[in-house]
Order: C-alpha cells, then structure tokens, then sequence
C-alpha cells in the first residue's frame, strides 16, 4: 500500500479560502434590488411583438416591412386615384400647375423679403436666437423640478 500524498500547497490554500468564506456571514441584499431583478425578469418574459423592433425575429421583421411598403404604396395609389386625373398627359399638366404654385410662392416671399429693412432680419434672427435659448432654460428646470427632487 502506498502512502496518501500530502496535499500541496495550492491545496491547502484553496482549502483555506474555503472554509474562511464558508464562515463568513450571510449578507443582505440592499432592499431596492428585489425590485429591480423582478423587473429585469418581468422585462425579458415580454412577448416579442411587445419588444422594440430590433429585438424582432427577422421573419417577422422582413413581412412587417413587405406588408407597410404595400399598406403605403395602396394608400397613395388611393389618393391619386380620387384626387387625381387619369390621363398621363393630364397628370403632367397637374403637376406643372402645382409646381407654377410654388414657383409663385416662393418669388413672392423673395420679393416680400428683399423690401424689408436688412436690420428687421437680424432683429427677427435674434428674437429667434433668445427664444431657442430660452428653450433649454425652460426644459432644465422643468427637469429640475420633476426629476431632480428624487
């Protein structure tokens, strides 16, 4: 019979550790972290179609797509269908008219612009400015007054 090998020291370290951890107290977990696994758990044990769109199978994301590139193209066939003439020729003219509408839009907003006093559109520019500031000044204390207080 042979001897039993006397445990090395790695052995004996890893015995060590062990049984120090084993008599180590048990802890308590802080009280909001039940509450935050739950909804960790309650969150993945969502459906998929309830998940944002890039959790999706692909499947379903490919005939999601298929099915609201055709939802669009027969809405807007639709539209042109009641809205608009039949005859190519006539569409052409449709569409010339409503691009002459715009044209005469825009030259008479140029016009309008070009008579007015050049200090009139940096005053406008600036109100502009002062409003956009005014903005984030608004929305940070708003912030503050509904998320900062907790």
């Amino acid at each position: 019979m042979s001897k039993p090998n006397p445990p090395s020291s790695s052995e004996r370290l890893e015995r060590f550790i062990d049984s120090a951890l084993r008599d180590q107290p048990m802890r308590r977990a802080p009280g909001d972290f039940e509450s935050k696994v739950m909804a960790a758990i309650a969150q993945r044990m969502v459906p998929w179609w309830q998940t944002s769109f890039a959790h999706w199978p692909m499947a379903a994301r490919v005939l999601f797509l298929a099915a609201s590139i055709v939802f669009v193209k027969l809405g807007l066939d639709g539209v042109a269908l009641v809205l608009g003439p039949i005859d190519p020729a006539a569409r052409g003219a449709a569409l010339f008219a409503e691009l002459a509408w715009i044209h005469a839009l825009f030259v008479s907003i140029f016009a309008v612009l070009r008579s007015l006093p050049s200090w009139w559109i940096y005053a406008g520019a600036a109100v502009i400015g002062v409003f956009y500031l005014m903005l984030f000044g608004v929305s940070a204390a708003a912030y503050r007054t509904l998320y900062a207080s907790r």
